[in-house]
């Protein structure tokens, strides 16, 4: 059943990718949902809540928004809200009780299936606009965004190869190898993609990776020596990669081309929407389509769009919400995750982003000995 179920979460991670391609995706994501729901609930009698002040957490995010719409007569706060809760509901609570202890095994093999498919219909189509690389999307930076979830799997996998190889087991330098080259095909294509949000999100997560070996390395001297001889050996590696590779230089050449053209507004006129919102907080906000008066679809900050769009209340449910996960699991799947999606959120919205399962079912992953 095990493969059954990482086959059904892969989907499910596939459609979330493709969703900003065409509605549909969106559709057969909430099907799926719905599918895992009924499932579950005839598989097992009870169904467990793994982290009760979470759900409830999200659940008042919920009905905040519900509230939210219902003042502004926002349908598509509406419709969006329940979706989203919908999705929380399958995935943070039905999911983890239908496949058990066996959770994050089925969550990272499933994204890595995932990925494949994607990958190959994204270099197929060779979408480009203005000189970057698309993929499927019309949005360069979305392809940027969609990278994120398979750079925190290869982190989390090289991690624990690496952590056991400092305990003194054998590393399999070939599967090791394997994941590297993951991870730089997860850089390629954002450097491709002239994402600078999502390189930097890349750039921090794999430093907080780094720092948490380190402080398991320092148990002894001799993983002390080990960690830094692998971080050496990975680093110049991943050099001899850019000298060698004239199409990761292209990319990354590309990149620091489009940094150079946006150095008088980095910020690509965020800050001036930010302080837009802030200057028109309202307690159960305007509306998703408010944002409209000055041209613009969102606040390109999730949070900003949420106190935007359905007020003061909202945004502190959903950051304590996220804040909630982290302080009941310091796993650093769990701390990765929840970064990435912060880091995301700074300068985009998460909503239906891949992103947004992730943090759903790690709010479902509970450490040994804790129980809501």
């Amino acid at each position: 059943m095990t493969w059954c179920y990482t086959a059904l979460f892969s989907t499910l991670i596939w459609l979330s990718l493709m969703q900003p391609v065409a509605g549909i995706y969106h559709k057969l994501s909430l099907l799926l949902c719905f599918i895992i729901i009924v499932v579950t609930y005839l598989l097992h009698a009870t169904i467990r809540i793994p982290h009760v002040q979470a759900s409830l957490l999200f659940s008042s995010y919920t009905f905040v928004c519900l509230i939210a719409a219902a003042v502004n007569q926002d349908v598509d706060l509406l419709k969006n809200s329940i979706q989203l809760f919908v999705m929380y509901v399958a995935i943070g609570i039905f999911l983890p009780t239908l496949v058990g202890a066996q959770l994050k095994n089925i969550l990272l093999n499933g994204i890595l299936i995932a990925y494949l498919p994607f990958l190959i219909l994204c270099f197929q189509r060779q979408h480009m606009v203005y000189g970057a690389f698309a993929g499927v999307f019309e949005n360069p930076n979305t392809l940027g965004f969609s990278m994120i979830a398979l750079i925190v799997v290869v982190l989390l996998r090289l991690y624990d190869m690496t952590k056991a190889f400092l305990m003194g087991q054998r590393l399999a330098i070939i599967t090791f190898v394997l994941y590297i080259g993951i991870y730089l095909i997860g850089v390629y294509v954002i450097l491709l993609s002239n994402a600078r949000t999502s390189l930097l999100t890349v750039f921090v997560l794999t430093m907080v990776t780094i720092i948490a070996l380190w402080v398991h390395s320092k148990m002894a001297f001799l993983p002390s020596l080990k960690f830094i001889f692998l971080l050496l050996s990975v680093g110049c590696f991943l050099g001899l990669m850019m000298l060698e590779n004239t199409s990761m230089q292209q990319a990354w050449q590309s990149i620091m081309l489009k940094m150079e053209r946006k150095s008088a507004d980095m910020m690509d006129g965020r800050l001036e929407i930010w302080h837009y919102v802030w200057q028109h907080v309202r307690f159960w906000g305007h509306g998703t389509a408010a944002l409209w008066e000055i041209g613009v679809a969102h606040a390109h900050n999730t949070f900003f769009n949420i106190i935007h769009e359905a007020g003061v209340l909202a945004v502190i449910c959903y950051s304590v919400f996220l804040l909630c996960i982290v302080q009941a699991n310091r796993q650093l799947f769990i701390v990765l995750v929840v970064l990435a999606a912060f880091c995301v959120s700074t300068f985009e919205i998460l909503y239906f982003n891949v992103l947004h399962l992730l943090i759903f079912i790690v709010s479902g992953v509970r450490e040994r000995g804790k129980a809501s």
